[in-house]
């Protein structure tokens, strides 16, 4: 599965690794506004603030970056490189470096993916 933003893939991984440890904030975006069918009642969906970059005019950086809750100033210099998670599971996202700061779920200091 491939999940792509303003037309650079964000994240790759198989179903269960998207799904189930999201790795960049927009996938877990995407995750929150859509409905489940799993749950037991009508639950609000939680839509992305702010609106899609101007891909005739992309922003450098991180296209993400300022609809992001977590982003840092290199994120809008800077597009992370992509940091390899598992075997098949990569994200392009700042968060992973083991420099970034804690948030919740994320797994820091993984290598950059060479292929």
């Amino acid at each position: 599965m491939i999940v792509m933003y303003g037309g650079m893939i964000m994240e790759k991984g198989t179903v269960d690794e998207i799904f189930h440890s999201p790795q960049h904030p927009y996938t877990r975006g995407l995750m929150n506004s859509v409905p489940r069918m799993d749950a037991a009642a009508k639950e609000r969906l939680v839509p992305i603030p702010g609106s899609p970059p101007d891909l005739l005019n992309p922003p450098k950086g991180c296209p993400f970056s300022y609809r992001c809750p977590h982003a840092m100033e290199i994120c809008k210099e800077e597009m992370a490189p992509t940091y390899k998670i598992s075997d098949g599971h990569t994200s392009a996202c700042w968060l992973i470096h083991v420099d970034a700061p804690e948030v919740e779920g994320y797994i820091k200091g993984c290598d950059i993916d060479a292929g």
